[in-house]
Order: structure tokens, then sequence, then C-alpha cells
């Protein structure tokens, strides 16, 4: 098909001509007309007549949603007249990239993000960046973290001006920044090794400087400040100095302190609302409140401050209706984020991710709230591919037009986009879905996690699993992964990758269990073979890590991948590991083996539901030793 974009100009046209090249198209002079029109109406409109595509929106981004419409129906409608509405519930919504969980993601890939943002009619990208943005003052500030450049920062900046996405950044000015404070240089700013200390003149120094320069590469004026899960406020350093003081106090100083700062720059400020809720709770908890609360603080919060309240966990619309009309006595100025769940482990739960995004952008309709952006957090290490995240990006775009998402229609999106439909991603969410999961995954239960890091000899959770035959499980996910045909697209690595991992742990799920079984009725015929199956795991750990490797260098920079490669080799030194262990005990040079005399025992039990028999554990540290790997 060829298109006619005489009637686009200046970067429309150059976009566009992009988008319909990289589908395969040609434009050139002669072909189907496309045609754009401004109006004020919260509708977006595709007309086709035979001869001209025009689209209708009040968004430039609704222009590029409006053309993978047409080229979505066109294949379906052989040339046929046709007129799609859809109705524009949100006036901003996004993503937001997650960049500082070891996985700094590249300038290229967040490009593709931003066109996927633009694609689907999202009008906006924050940036989290905790200590990966330049600080030319210091040095120390995202050392061997692959910081982005300020020309860098600018061009993505540039890049998504041309095509109506505006790029944010969002930043740490409280907590999570421990990946700086890790420096012997940073005490004076410590309250504790997570959280800056409040009150502070060298804090105050420090967080302009984090502002300015986080800032200073884009052209928009807002900044998302960050300041969520501070729980250990007050209690570090800032005892010690100013004794106990009630921490709404120290919260809002700090906040007004921030807000100050950003108000000279002429920046509107948003920042997470999760401590205004924690420290009014009596649990600590963000979600408890009941809705008659009054938060009675020390001083109001700013007028003009913006509220993001994060849930990303509840599969019922009446809790995002509480909350939000909670979230209402604090602020007029809200926004809601939800969650994409691309940090379940070493697999997205899809199915998750689903649930609650339906329910709190439902909520989000009913209540008014008309800004709204989906998350993908890469928490402890960035271990799910970066491009995972497409599918729930879509799902949420889908929310964002139409109060249902339907199969038939989010299947073209994911094809155009991807190149797979939704039954192939499906494959994915099954890593974490097998049997003994709550519905929906609400538990946020990872076992293929635990199953491919915990020791084979001493594994933390082989009591959890040991009455559910997972090794089945895994090859037949491992044998449809492996029936999928390639689809020439970037997700061919992605699924691969996938199909890997799958025979990987369709040999390492039950190796535990069997070997305890066998070494406590002293089969050492069974052990013998245990101890070939282990070989065998071992020599698929290495391919394994490779096709993990060959998706980050397209995916993020550099620094980062040390981290897996780290881990995924320790799978493969403890494998070997067991096996000359397993050898000693064979050949009698060692008369017992310790770690299999320790009996199986549940790593966390569901006392409410029995059939629940799996768990979530999702940091590293936790699952491959009960020794002390962190910390003193």
């Amino acid at each position: 098909m060829i298109f006619d974009l005489s009637m686009l100009h200046g970067n429309r046209r150059e976009m566009t001509e992009l988008f319909l090249q990289n589908q395969g198209y040609r434009c050139k002079s002669g072909g189907v007309i496309v045609e754009y029109s401004q109006w004020d109406k919260k509708v977006l409109k595709v007309k086709y007549d035979g001869k001209v595509i025009k689209i209708f929106g009040n968004q430039d981004v609704h222009f590029y949603r409006g053309l993978h419409i047409f080229l979505q129906e066109y294949k379906n409608r052989c040339n046929q007249p046709f007129e799609i509405k859809e109705r524009c519930y949100f006036s901003e919504t996004g993503l937001m990239l997650d960049c500082s969980r070891n996985g700094t993601i590249s300038i290229d890939m967040l490009k593709e993000f931003i066109r996927l943002c633009a694609a689907c009619g999202m009008n906006q990208l924050y940036l989290y960046m905790e200590d990966v943005y330049e600080i030319p003052e210091d040095p120390h500030f995202g050392a061997y973290r692959s910081r982005y450049s300020f020309e860098e920062l600018r061009e993505l900046d540039q890049y998504g001006n041309k095509i109506g996405v505006e790029l944010i950044p969002a930043i740490q000015t409280l907590a999570h920044l421990h990946t700086y404070l890790r420096w012997p240089k940073t005490k004076y700013l410590q309250d504790t090794e997570d959280i800056l200390l409040a009150e502070s003149e060298d804090t105050e120094k420090f967080v302009r400087l984090m502002i300015s320069h986080a800032s200073r590469p884009f052209s928009t004026k807002k900044i998302h400040v960050g300041m969520d899960e501070a729980d250990l406020l007050g209690l570090g350093k800032y005892l010690k100095i100013h004794g106990y003081k009630e921490r709404y106090e120290i919260m809002t100083k700090h906040l007004d302190m921030v807000h100050k700062i950003c108000k000279e720059k002429g920046l509107e400020v948003m920042m997470w609302s999760d401590m205004f809720f924690r420290l009014k709770s009596p649990t600590g908890d963000y979600y408890d409140l009941p809705e008659d609360t009054e938060f009675n603080l020390p001083q109001p919060i700013p007028k003009d401050l913006t509220l993001v309240y994060w849930d990303y966990y509840q599969h019922e619309k009446s809790v995002y209706d509480k909350n939000i009309r909670l979230h209402e006595k604090l602020t007029d100025n809200l926004r809601f984020a939800g969650g994409g769940w691309t940090w379940n482990g070493i697999a997205p739960n899809y199915r998750k991710a689903c649930a609650t995004l339906k329910e709190g952008l439902a909520s989000c309709r009913s209540q008014g709230v008309d800004k709204a952006f989906c998350t993908f957090w890469f928490d402890n290490g960035t271990e799910t591919p970066v491009r995972t995240a497409i599918y729930s990006a879509i799902y949420f775009a889908q929310l964002c037009y139409h109060e249902e998402v339907e199969k038939e229609v989010f299947d073209k999106w994911l094809i155009q986009m991807t190149g797979y439909e939704q039954k192939a991603y499906e494959l994915l969410d099954a890593f974490d879905s097998p049997t003994g999961v709550l519905y929906e995954n609400r538990n946020a239960d990872n076992p293929s996690k635990y199953i491919l890091y915990q020791d084979v000899l001493a594994g933390l959770f082989d009591g959890q699993i040991a009455k559910l035959n997972l090794d089945t499980y895994y090859e037949t996910l491992y044998e449809q992964l492996k029936n999928l045909s390639k689809k020439g697209t970037s997700m061919d690595e992605v699924f691969l990758y996938y199909q890997v991992l799958a025979g990987v742990l369709s040999k390492k799920a039950m190796l535990g269990v069997n070997l305890r079984r066998a070494y406590q009725i002293e089969d050492k015929e069974k052990l013998l073979e245990l101890k070939e199956q282990i070989t065998t795991c071992a020599s698929e750990i290495q391919k394994l890590k490779e096709e993990r490797k060959k998706i980050w260098f397209t995916e993020c920079r550099p620094f980062g991948f040390e981290v897996l490669d780290i881990r995924i080799g320790g799978i493969w030194i403890r494998l070997n590991s067991a096996v000359q262990r397993i050898e000693s005990y064979l050949e009698g040079a060692v008369d017992k083996l310790e770690e299999l005399e320790e009996p199986m025992i549940l790593y966390d039990k569901d006392t409410a539901d029995e059939n629940h028999s799996l768990c979530m554990s999702n940091f590293w540290q936790n699952i491959v030793s009960a020794g002390n790997i962190a910390g003193i």
C-alpha cells in the first residue's frame, strides 16, 4: 500500500513516514492521502472513504494512534470505507520506565518506547532515574551505573517533542538513594543508608543539584520528585541529632524545601502520596486507612503540588474508589499510577497487571481522575527483559480509550507492534502461574525465580514445591514456546530466552526434592542418576546466560549486567559443586551429606487458603542461601 503524505508537514510528516516504513509501507504522491484535523472534542475519529484517511483528535498522539487503527482495520475491510470513533477518557496518559534497577535502558530502546507511546495514543513518558543522570559537580553520582549525559536526555526530549510525547524526569529527593549513598563520601547526607538527612543545609544543597540537573535537559516544566517509601525517616542519624519528632512534621518540612526549590526553577511538582498514608496508618501500610480518616497535617500541602496515588495490587474497584476519595481530602491535584508488573522476578505477571489496571482505571473514570500512567519497575536487578513491558503498556493504553479490552482488538495491537498475539504472551505469564497460585496470581507468586536461583543441595523452597510436579509443568511450557514460529521482530529473542528458561526449570525444579528423597532411603543408584541430571542442567545454564546477555545489550547499557552475570553464573557454580559433593558421598570420601540431612520445610504458608501452596520471594539474596549473603 502506498501513502501520500503531502497534506502533512514538518515533524508529523517525518514521523509518519518512519512509522509507515517500519511496517513495510511506501510513501509517495498518488497513494492514499493522509489528513489530520485538530478539534476540541474528547473523541478520536478515523474516517476512510477509499481514497483519503481523515484523522480527528485533540492531541498530536491521537493522530498516530488513529494512523495505527487505520492500518489494523484496512487489512480486515478489503479497502471498504469505514469510520471508527474512540472516547478519550484521559487528558494525560503515559508510561514510567524504571532506568535505575541496574538496567539503565539504552537510548535506542527509550526511543522505541517513545514511538510506542505515540502509536498507542499516550502523550507522556516518565524516566525514573534515581542516580543515573549527570551531576557534573559530583563524579560519584551515577558512577559505574551507565548514567545518562545531559546531551542524551536532551536528544530524547527532542525526539519526544517530534511526536507529541512529553518526557518527564522522575527522581528521588528523600529515599530510594542507596546506590548513591553507598559511597563513603556521602555519610554526611545520610539519615539511614537509603534516606537523606532532613533539615540539613548539606541535604538542601544536594537536593538543589539533583533537581537542577535532572530537569535541565527537558523542555517540560513537570518533575516527579519521588519521596515514597521513606519508612525509617527521622529514625537514623536524624534521631541522634534532633531527638524524636513527629514524622509528619519532618516530612512536610522536607517537602516544603523541595517544593520551594522547584518553584524557584519554575517547575510543576508531583510526588508519590504513600508517606502521607503510611505515617497515619497504625500498620505503616498505604491502603488500609478507613474512609473517615482525617489527616490533620502540621501544615497544608502546597496547592499546586500533584499527588500521585500509586496502586498495583487491588483487584476490586471499590478499594481504588475509597483511596481516591481519601486522596481528595489532601489535594485537588491528583493523578493515578497503575502497574505493568515487570518486577515479579524472572517473568512478567500479566494476569495481575491486567486485573489491577482494569479496576484502577475504571475507578479513575468514575471518580473523575483524568491523568494516569502505568509504571514498569525492574526491581532487584532488571531480570525481566524490558520489552516484556510492551504487552501491559498496550493493555493500559486500550483502557485509556475503552472501558473493556476486547481480545480481538488487543490481538491486532500486539501483532502490529510486536508480531506476536496474546496467546503467545500468555506463555510468559505462565512461568509464575502453575497450580498452587491464587486466582489472577493475587499474591504475585514467582516460582520461576526461586526455582532458578535456589541451591540444589540447600533449597529453601523445596518444601514449598515438594508436592507439585513442576518439572512436568515447565517441560510442557518449554514445548509450547518451542512451537512458536518466529515473527522477524525484536521479540523473537525474548521468546527464545524464555524457551531456554523453561527448559532449565524443567530440569532443575524437582532436583533438590528428588535428591533428598533418594538420599533418605540410601538409593545410591538414584543419586547417581540425579548427579547426571545436574550435570545436564548445568550445561543448559551457560546457554541461558548467553541468551539473557544478547537481550541485555540490545535493551540496556553495559553497567548492571555484571549482576545477572554473577547470579546466573552462580547457578552453574553451585550445580557443579553439588556434583562434586554427591561424588564424594558415592565414592565413600564422606559418610553423609549434611545438606540433605536437613528436613524440607515451608518457606511461607498461607493459613487462610490451603489451596495456595506456592509463595512470593523476589529478592535474590533471600533465595540463594539461608546464610548471610549481604550485610554484617
